[in-house]
C-alpha cells in the first residue's frame, strides 16, 4: 500500500531544535500505524524553493491553507493570528515550574487553548512544546539588578503582554529589527539557552538567568488533513505528538542545563558570563510585573490566568 505523504513545515530557527521533534512524531507515528505515513520535514527555505519557485510564504497561512499538513508554531505567532488566548502564556512568572507546565499543557487548560484555537482559525493544536523552555536575558553589559534594565533597548515585541513587560522595567524598545534577531546595537534579547546562537549576537555575552517566562511552541494540525483521517488514525496523531512533545520539553530542560553550568558549553557559544540571580531581584522583578495581571485579567475568552495559577 502506497503511503499517505504529508509536510511538515520547519517554520522557525534554529532548525536543529525543531527538526527532532518532527522526527521524533515520525517515529512514533511509524510505530503506531505501521509506517502509513511518510512526512517531507521541510525548513521554509526549502519549501519556498521547491514548491513555491522560490516565492516568499507565510507558513501560518500555508498551513491554515492545506498546503502544508503540519508544523511547530511560537504561541506568539499563534496568538496574533486571531487566537489571543496564546498570548496568556507569556504572563511573567506563570508557571511555577516544568510540572506545572506540563499539567496546564496536557490538562483541560491546554485542551481549551486548542478549542480557541480552532474556532478561531480552524487549525487543530496537537501538543504543546518549548523553544528551549524557561526564558533568559541577554545583554551586552551585565544585568544584576531590576534597576540595570533601565534605559535599555530590547527588540520590539508585537505580543502586547512582552512589550508592556519592557516599559514596567523603564527599557526602550528598539521596532527596526527582525522579529527573531537582534542585532550589535540591541542591549537585550530575550532567549532561551538552546536558543542563544540563534537569537543573540557577539554583543549580548552576558546571560542572566532571570526564568521570566516561557518559550513555547506548539505542534499543529490542518483542518481538512485531519478530517480526512479516521478515528483511529486521528488518536495516533494526537499520540505520536504528546510523546514527543514530552521528549522535545525533557530535551529543551536538559539542554538549558547543561549550556547554564558548562564553561565549555559557554565558551563555544560566545557567552561570557550566565548571572544568577538573588530570590529578592527574583521578587522585585515579579512585583513589578505583577499589575500585568490585573491588566489583563479579562482580556482573554476565559479566566485562563487564575485557571492555570491554581493548576
Amino acid at each position: 500500500m502506497a503511503k499517505h505523504k504529508i509536510k511538515w513545515l520547519l517554520f522557525h530557527e534554529p532548525v536543529e531544535l525543531f527538526i527532532r521533534t518532527a522526527e521524533d512524531f515520525q517515529r512514533h507515528l511509524d510505530q503506531l500505524t505501521n509506517s502509513k505515513y511518510e512526512i517531507e520535514i521541510l525548513t521554509l527555505g526549502q519549501y519556498q524553493d521547491k514548491y513555491l519557485d522560490g516565492i516568499i510564504c507565510d507558513p501560518f497561512i500555508e498551513l491554515k491553507e492545506g498546503r502544508v499538513q503540519i508544523s511547530q508554531i511560537y504561541a506568539n505567532i499563534i496568538g496574533s493570528f486571531n487566537a489571543p488566548d496564546f498570548y496568556a502564556l507569556s504572563m511573567p512568572y506563570l508557571f511555577d515550574n516544568h510540572e506545572h507546565a506540563a499539567r496546564v499543557f496536557e490538562g483541560e487548560i491546554g485542551k481549551k487553548l486548542f478549542d480557541h484555537l480552532h474556532e478561531k482559525t480552524n487549525i487543530h493544536g496537537l501538543a504543546y512544546t518549548y523553544s528551549g523552555g524557561y526564558r533568559c536575558t541577554a545583554s551586552n553589559t551585565p544585568l544584576n539588578t531590576v534597576e540595570d534594565f533601565a534605559g535599555k533597548t530590547f527588540k520590539r515585541d508585537t505580543n502586547p503582554i512582552l512589550a508592556n513587560m519592557i516599559d514596567l522595567v523603564n527599557a526602550k524598545k528598539v521596532s527596526n529589527l527582525s522579529a527573531s534577531t537582534g542585532t550589535d546595537e540591541t542591549d537585550i534579547i530575550q532567549s532561551t539557552y538552546p536558543r542563544y546562537h540563534a537569537d543573540c549576537t557577539k554583543a549580548q555575552k552576558y546571560v542572566s538567568d532571570t526564568k521570566h517566562s516561557m518559550y513555547l511552541t506548539a505542534i499543529l494540525l490542518n483542518d481538512e488533513f485531519m478530517n480526512s483521517l479516521s478515528a483511529e488514525d486521528k488518536a495516533h496523531f494526537y499520540e505520536a505528538a504528546l510523546k514527543a512533545s514530552r521528549t522535545e520539553r525533557a530535551q529543551s530542560v536538559a539542554d538549558a542545563e547543561e549550556i547554564k553550568t558548562s564553561k565549555i558549553k559557554q565558551e563555544e557559544l560566545g557567552i561570557e558570563e550566565v548571572i544568577t540571580w538573588s530570590d529578592d531581584e527574583i521578587a522585585k522583578l515579579k512585583t513589578i510585573w505583577s499589575p500585568l495581571y490585573d491588566k489583563y485579567q479579562n482580556s482573554f475568552s476565559f479566566d485562563i490566568l487564575d485557571k492555570i495559577k491554581k493548576a
